[in-house]
Protein backbone atom coordinates (compact mmCIF):
# COMPACT_ATOMS: atom_id res chain seq x y z
CA UNK A 1 0.00 0.00 0.00
CA UNK A 2 1.88 3.61 -1.13
CA UNK A 3 1.11 6.53 0.92
CA UNK A 4 1.17 10.36 -0.28
CA UNK A 5 4.07 12.14 0.10
CA UNK A 6 4.28 14.30 3.56
CA UNK A 7 4.54 17.34 1.81
CA UNK A 8 1.20 16.35 -0.06
CA UNK A 9 -0.34 15.07 2.99
CA UNK A 10 1.20 18.59 4.69
CA UNK A 11 -0.55 20.58 2.36
CA UNK A 12 -3.74 18.38 2.02
CA UNK A 13 -4.34 19.03 5.30
CA UNK A 14 -3.37 23.43 5.37
CA UNK A 15 -6.02 23.48 2.41
CA UNK A 16 -8.57 21.75 4.37
CA UNK A 17 -8.11 23.45 7.32
CA UNK A 18 -7.96 27.16 5.57
CA UNK A 19 -11.31 26.23 3.72
CA UNK A 20 -13.26 24.61 6.20
CA UNK A 21 -14.90 28.16 7.39
CA UNK A 22 -16.37 28.65 3.58
CA UNK A 23 -19.95 27.53 3.69
CA UNK A 24 -21.44 24.96 1.15
CA UNK A 25 -22.17 26.50 -2.48
CA UNK A 26 -19.00 28.84 -2.33
CA UNK A 27 -16.50 29.73 -4.27
CA UNK A 28 -12.66 30.78 -3.85
CA UNK A 29 -10.13 32.22 -5.77
CA UNK A 30 -6.52 31.21 -6.24
CA UNK A 31 -4.32 34.05 -7.41
CA UNK A 32 -1.92 31.71 -9.67
CA UNK A 33 1.36 33.61 -10.93
CA UNK A 34 2.60 29.78 -12.33
CA UNK A 35 5.02 29.53 -10.07
CA UNK A 36 5.32 26.30 -7.51
CA UNK A 37 4.26 27.64 -5.18
CA UNK A 38 1.30 29.41 -6.23
CA UNK A 39 0.77 26.07 -8.92
CA UNK A 40 0.77 23.85 -5.75
CA UNK A 41 -2.61 25.67 -4.49
CA UNK A 42 -4.31 24.14 -7.48
CA UNK A 43 -5.20 20.48 -7.17
CA UNK A 44 -4.94 20.31 -3.68
CA UNK A 45 -7.86 23.10 -3.11
CA UNK A 46 -9.85 21.33 -5.77
CA UNK A 47 -9.41 17.80 -3.74
CA UNK A 48 -10.12 19.68 -0.40
CA UNK A 49 -13.43 21.96 -1.62
CA UNK A 50 -14.60 18.04 -1.92
CA UNK A 51 -17.29 19.34 -5.06
CA UNK A 52 -18.44 21.55 -2.41
CA UNK A 53 -17.11 24.50 -3.37
CA UNK A 54 -16.76 26.36 -6.22
CA UNK A 55 -12.66 26.86 -7.28
CA UNK A 56 -11.83 29.72 -9.35
CA UNK A 57 -8.12 31.29 -10.30
CA UNK A 58 -6.71 34.36 -11.40
CA UNK A 59 -3.32 34.83 -13.49
CA UNK A 60 -2.53 38.14 -13.84
CA UNK A 61 0.01 39.67 -16.62
CA UNK A 62 1.74 42.15 -15.34
CA UNK A 63 3.11 43.28 -18.88
CA UNK A 64 6.66 44.23 -17.77
CA UNK A 65 8.05 41.33 -20.05
CA UNK A 66 7.79 40.45 -23.42
CA UNK A 67 6.60 37.04 -22.63
CA UNK A 68 4.65 37.58 -20.13
CA UNK A 69 1.49 37.67 -21.68
CA UNK A 70 1.94 34.04 -23.30
CA UNK A 71 3.19 32.92 -20.29
CA UNK A 72 0.00 33.78 -18.49
CA UNK A 73 -2.32 32.62 -21.35
CA UNK A 74 -0.07 29.39 -21.43
CA UNK A 75 -1.09 28.94 -17.27
CA UNK A 76 -4.42 29.85 -17.83
CA UNK A 77 -5.17 27.16 -20.72
CA UNK A 78 -3.16 24.12 -18.13
CA UNK A 79 -5.55 25.46 -15.60
CA UNK A 80 -8.59 24.89 -17.51
CA UNK A 81 -7.99 21.14 -16.59
CA UNK A 82 -7.93 21.75 -13.37
CA UNK A 83 -9.65 24.32 -11.58
CA UNK A 84 -13.48 24.99 -12.07
CA UNK A 85 -12.37 28.45 -13.39
CA UNK A 86 -9.41 30.10 -14.59
CA UNK A 87 -8.96 33.56 -15.44
CA UNK A 88 -6.62 35.48 -17.38
CA UNK A 89 -5.90 39.10 -17.03
CA UNK A 90 -4.04 41.86 -18.07
CA UNK A 91 -3.02 45.19 -15.49
CA UNK A 92 -1.13 48.34 -15.91
CA UNK A 93 1.87 49.07 -13.15
CA UNK A 94 3.36 52.19 -12.98
CA UNK A 95 6.60 52.34 -14.61
CA UNK A 96 7.88 55.51 -11.86
CA UNK A 97 7.36 56.16 -8.31
CA UNK A 98 5.07 54.65 -5.68
CA UNK A 99 6.89 51.48 -4.12
CA UNK A 100 9.18 50.73 -6.95
CA UNK A 101 8.42 48.26 -9.64
CA UNK A 102 8.05 45.14 -7.48
CA UNK A 103 6.05 47.09 -5.17
CA UNK A 104 3.83 49.07 -7.83
CA UNK A 105 3.17 45.28 -9.45
CA UNK A 106 2.15 43.62 -6.17
CA UNK A 107 -0.51 46.96 -5.47
CA UNK A 108 -2.00 46.23 -9.10
CA UNK A 109 -2.15 42.60 -8.72
CA UNK A 110 -3.76 42.84 -5.12
CA UNK A 111 -6.46 45.19 -6.61
CA UNK A 112 -7.40 42.96 -9.71
CA UNK A 113 -7.58 40.15 -7.30
CA UNK A 114 -9.61 42.52 -5.59
CA UNK A 115 -12.09 43.11 -8.24
CA UNK A 116 -12.51 39.86 -9.37
CA UNK A 117 -13.13 38.34 -5.72
CA UNK A 118 -15.62 41.25 -5.21
CA UNK A 119 -17.35 40.18 -8.87
CA UNK A 120 -17.41 36.54 -7.74
CA UNK A 121 -18.87 37.56 -4.76
CA UNK A 122 -21.50 39.87 -6.01
CA UNK A 123 -22.66 37.20 -8.64
CA UNK A 124 -24.09 34.56 -5.84
CA UNK A 125 -25.15 37.93 -3.97
CA UNK A 126 -22.62 36.91 -1.31
CA UNK A 127 -19.53 38.95 0.34
CA UNK A 128 -16.32 38.88 -1.81
CA UNK A 129 -14.62 35.96 -2.45
CA UNK A 130 -12.03 34.45 -0.17
CA UNK A 131 -8.37 34.74 -1.96
CA UNK A 132 -5.87 32.42 -1.42
CA UNK A 133 -2.10 33.44 -1.91
CA UNK A 134 0.40 30.40 -2.03
CA UNK A 135 3.06 32.50 0.11
CA UNK A 136 5.26 29.85 2.18
CA UNK A 137 7.57 30.08 5.14
CA UNK A 138 10.59 31.21 2.78
CA UNK A 139 9.00 34.01 1.62
CA UNK A 140 7.82 34.85 5.52
CA UNK A 141 11.17 34.57 6.40
CA UNK A 142 12.82 36.93 3.91
CA UNK A 143 9.88 39.38 4.66
CA UNK A 144 11.03 39.51 8.39
CA UNK A 145 14.31 40.35 7.45
CA UNK A 146 13.49 43.55 4.97
CA UNK A 147 11.09 44.99 8.15
CA UNK A 148 14.34 43.91 10.40
CA UNK A 149 15.71 46.52 7.64
CA UNK A 150 13.29 48.96 8.20
CA UNK A 151 13.61 49.19 11.97
CA UNK A 152 10.01 50.10 12.25
CA UNK A 153 9.36 47.63 15.42
CA UNK A 154 7.24 44.58 16.05
CA UNK A 155 4.43 45.79 13.40
CA UNK A 156 7.45 45.21 10.58
CA UNK A 157 8.66 41.88 11.72
CA UNK A 158 5.37 40.40 12.14
CA UNK A 159 5.82 39.90 9.05
CA UNK A 160 2.50 38.14 6.56
CA UNK A 161 -0.79 36.71 8.46
CA UNK A 162 -1.78 33.28 7.84
CA UNK A 163 -6.06 34.72 7.53
CA UNK A 164 -6.78 38.00 7.27
CA UNK A 165 -8.03 40.83 4.40
CA UNK A 166 -5.98 40.76 1.23
CA UNK A 167 -3.62 43.42 1.33
CA UNK A 168 -4.98 47.06 1.18
CA UNK A 169 -8.74 45.69 0.74
CA UNK A 170 -9.77 45.24 4.03
CA UNK A 171 -13.43 43.92 2.07
CA UNK A 172 -11.60 41.21 0.68
CA UNK A 173 -10.87 38.23 3.34
CA UNK A 174 -7.34 36.19 2.54
CA UNK A 175 -6.12 33.12 3.51
CA UNK A 176 -2.30 32.02 3.30
CA UNK A 177 -2.50 28.19 3.34
CA UNK A 178 1.21 27.30 3.18
CA UNK A 179 2.81 30.14 5.00
CA UNK A 180 4.03 27.68 7.74
CA UNK A 181 5.53 24.86 4.16
CA UNK A 182 8.57 25.47 2.80
CA UNK A 183 8.60 26.09 -0.82
CA UNK A 184 10.69 22.83 -1.19
CA UNK A 185 7.97 21.16 0.52
CA UNK A 186 5.69 22.60 -2.76
CA UNK A 187 7.76 21.86 -5.49
CA UNK A 188 7.98 18.38 -4.23
CA UNK A 189 3.75 18.45 -4.29
CA UNK A 190 4.09 19.77 -7.81
CA UNK A 191 6.38 17.25 -9.34
CA UNK A 192 3.83 14.37 -6.86
CA UNK A 193 1.03 15.77 -8.81
CA UNK A 194 2.73 16.04 -11.86
CA UNK A 195 2.02 19.89 -11.88
CA UNK A 196 4.18 22.29 -14.37
CA UNK A 197 5.71 25.52 -13.16
CA UNK A 198 7.50 28.42 -14.32
CA UNK A 199 10.50 30.16 -12.92
CA UNK A 200 9.81 34.25 -13.02
CA UNK A 201 13.15 35.77 -13.82
CA UNK A 202 12.24 38.88 -11.87
CA UNK A 203 12.85 36.67 -9.02
CA UNK A 204 16.85 36.48 -9.74
CA UNK A 205 19.78 38.44 -8.83
CA UNK A 206 20.21 39.02 -12.53
CA UNK A 207 16.47 39.83 -13.52
CA UNK A 208 15.08 42.56 -15.31
CA UNK A 209 13.43 44.87 -12.66
CA UNK A 210 16.61 46.42 -10.43
CA UNK A 211 16.54 48.63 -7.84
CA UNK A 212 16.96 52.17 -7.86
CA UNK A 213 21.00 52.11 -6.97
CA UNK A 214 21.03 49.59 -10.00
CA UNK A 215 21.57 46.22 -8.36
CA UNK A 216 19.40 43.67 -7.74
CA UNK A 217 15.76 43.88 -5.91
CA UNK A 218 15.65 43.95 -2.18
CA UNK A 219 13.98 40.66 -1.95
CA UNK A 220 15.79 38.88 -4.87
CA UNK A 221 19.10 40.04 -3.06
CA UNK A 222 18.04 38.47 0.55
CA UNK A 223 16.80 35.27 -1.02
CA UNK A 224 20.07 34.64 -2.75
CA UNK A 225 22.78 36.40 -1.16
CA UNK A 226 21.18 36.64 2.54
CA UNK A 227 19.30 33.70 3.43
CA UNK A 228 22.01 31.61 2.34
CA UNK A 229 24.71 33.15 4.49
CA UNK A 230 22.53 32.58 7.57
CA UNK A 231 21.95 29.68 7.13
CA UNK A 232 25.41 28.80 6.58
CA UNK A 233 26.12 30.76 10.36
CA UNK A 234 23.26 29.73 11.92
CA UNK A 235 22.28 26.80 10.94
CA UNK A 236 19.49 25.18 8.13
CA UNK A 237 16.87 26.29 11.20
CA UNK A 238 17.00 30.03 10.58
CA UNK A 239 13.93 29.91 8.29
CA UNK A 240 11.81 28.30 10.96
CA UNK A 241 13.40 30.77 13.85
CA UNK A 242 12.55 33.34 11.68
CA UNK A 243 8.83 32.67 11.06
CA UNK A 244 8.71 32.07 14.86
CA UNK A 245 9.83 35.46 15.57
CA UNK A 246 7.32 36.66 13.21
CA UNK A 247 4.14 34.85 14.55
CA UNK A 248 5.37 36.05 17.93
CA UNK A 249 5.93 39.68 17.15
CA UNK A 250 2.57 39.83 15.33
CA UNK A 251 1.02 38.26 18.91
CA UNK A 252 2.19 40.87 21.10
CA UNK A 253 1.66 44.19 18.38
CA UNK A 254 -1.90 42.88 18.05
CA UNK A 255 -2.45 42.64 22.49
CA UNK A 256 -0.44 46.29 22.64
CA UNK A 257 -2.66 47.64 19.62
CA UNK A 258 -5.65 46.48 21.35
CA UNK A 259 -4.74 48.00 24.70
CA UNK A 260 -3.63 51.07 22.70
CA UNK A 261 -6.99 51.09 20.81
CA UNK A 262 -9.12 51.40 24.56
CA UNK A 263 -6.55 53.98 25.74
CA UNK A 264 -6.88 56.03 22.54
CA UNK A 265 -10.85 55.61 23.05
CA UNK A 266 -10.23 56.54 26.45
CA UNK A 267 -7.91 59.95 25.97
CA UNK A 268 -9.28 61.01 22.86
CA UNK A 269 -11.95 63.23 22.49
CA UNK A 270 -13.97 66.22 19.87
CA UNK A 271 -11.08 69.07 21.21
CA UNK A 272 -7.73 66.38 20.83
CA UNK A 273 -5.85 64.16 22.86
CA UNK A 274 -5.29 64.44 26.83
CA UNK A 275 -1.67 64.37 26.76
CA UNK A 276 -1.62 64.29 31.04
CA UNK A 277 -3.71 61.04 30.47
CA UNK A 278 -2.05 59.70 27.52
CA UNK A 279 1.60 60.16 28.67
CA UNK A 280 0.82 57.94 31.94
CA UNK A 281 0.50 54.97 29.56
CA UNK A 282 3.65 52.53 28.70
CA UNK A 283 5.53 54.24 25.69
CA UNK A 284 4.48 51.01 23.75
CA UNK A 285 1.05 51.82 24.08
CA UNK A 286 1.41 55.93 23.32
CA UNK A 287 3.22 55.43 20.22
CA UNK A 288 0.50 53.20 18.93
CA UNK A 289 -2.09 55.74 20.20
CA UNK A 290 -0.35 58.07 18.22
CA UNK A 291 0.70 56.34 15.30
CA UNK A 292 -3.28 55.26 14.73
CA UNK A 293 -4.65 59.10 15.29
CA UNK A 294 -2.19 60.63 12.92
CA UNK A 295 -2.70 58.30 10.37
CA UNK A 296 -6.12 58.78 9.87
CA UNK A 297 -4.93 62.41 9.38
CA UNK A 298 -1.64 62.40 7.71
CA UNK A 299 -0.30 60.30 4.64
CA UNK A 300 0.53 57.08 7.16
CA UNK A 301 2.68 55.45 4.74
CA UNK A 302 4.73 58.38 4.92
CA UNK A 303 4.83 58.07 8.91
CA UNK A 304 8.30 56.64 10.52
CA UNK A 305 9.72 56.41 13.78
CA UNK A 306 11.24 59.78 13.95
CA UNK A 307 7.82 61.34 13.63
CA UNK A 308 5.93 59.21 16.29
CA UNK A 309 9.20 60.00 18.56
CA UNK A 310 8.91 63.17 18.11
CA UNK A 311 5.11 63.04 18.76
CA UNK A 312 5.49 61.53 21.67
CA UNK A 313 8.06 64.05 22.69
CA UNK A 314 5.51 66.73 22.27
CA UNK A 315 2.94 64.65 24.24
CA UNK A 316 5.27 63.74 27.52
CA UNK A 317 6.98 67.46 27.20
CA UNK A 318 6.13 69.95 29.98
CA UNK A 319 5.53 72.74 27.60
CA UNK A 320 2.02 74.15 25.33
CA UNK A 321 1.90 76.00 22.87
CA UNK A 322 4.20 73.77 20.61
CA UNK A 323 3.88 72.25 16.79
CA UNK A 324 4.87 69.72 14.83
CA UNK A 325 4.91 69.63 11.18
CA UNK A 326 4.35 66.02 9.97
CA UNK A 327 4.05 64.26 6.22
CA UNK A 328 0.57 65.40 5.64
CA UNK A 329 -0.35 66.73 8.99
CA UNK A 330 0.73 68.89 11.35
CA UNK A 331 0.38 68.74 15.25
CA UNK A 332 -0.03 71.63 18.14
CA UNK A 333 -0.39 71.39 21.86
CA UNK A 334 -2.47 73.81 24.01
CA UNK A 335 -3.76 73.58 27.63
CA UNK A 336 -2.67 70.05 27.57
CA UNK A 337 -4.36 68.83 24.60
CA UNK A 338 -2.81 67.25 21.29
CA UNK A 339 -4.62 68.30 18.04
CA UNK A 340 -4.17 66.46 14.83
CA UNK A 341 -5.20 68.39 11.40
CA UNK A 342 -4.60 67.55 7.79
CA UNK A 343 -2.05 69.76 6.37
CA UNK A 344 -3.07 72.56 3.90
CA UNK A 345 -1.65 71.84 0.27
CA UNK A 346 0.75 74.44 -1.05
Amino acid sequence: MSFPHPALTAARHAMSEALAPIPDGGSVLLAVSGGSDSMALTKVAMWASGGRLEVLSATIDHGLRPESGREALAVERYLRRVVDTPIATRVEVASSGGDGPEGNARAARYARLAQIARAGGKLKNAAPLTVLLGHTADDQAETVLMGLGRGSGARSISGMARRGHLPGHPDVPMVRPYLHLRRGDLRAVCRHLDLPWVEDPTNALDGPWRSASGGPLRRSHIRHRVMPALQEALGPGVVDALCRTAAMAREDDEALSAAADRVGGDVAGSEGIDVRALATQPRAIRTRVLREAVGRVGRAGDIVYWHIDALDRLVCGADNNRELHLPGAYAYRRDNLLTLKRAEKS
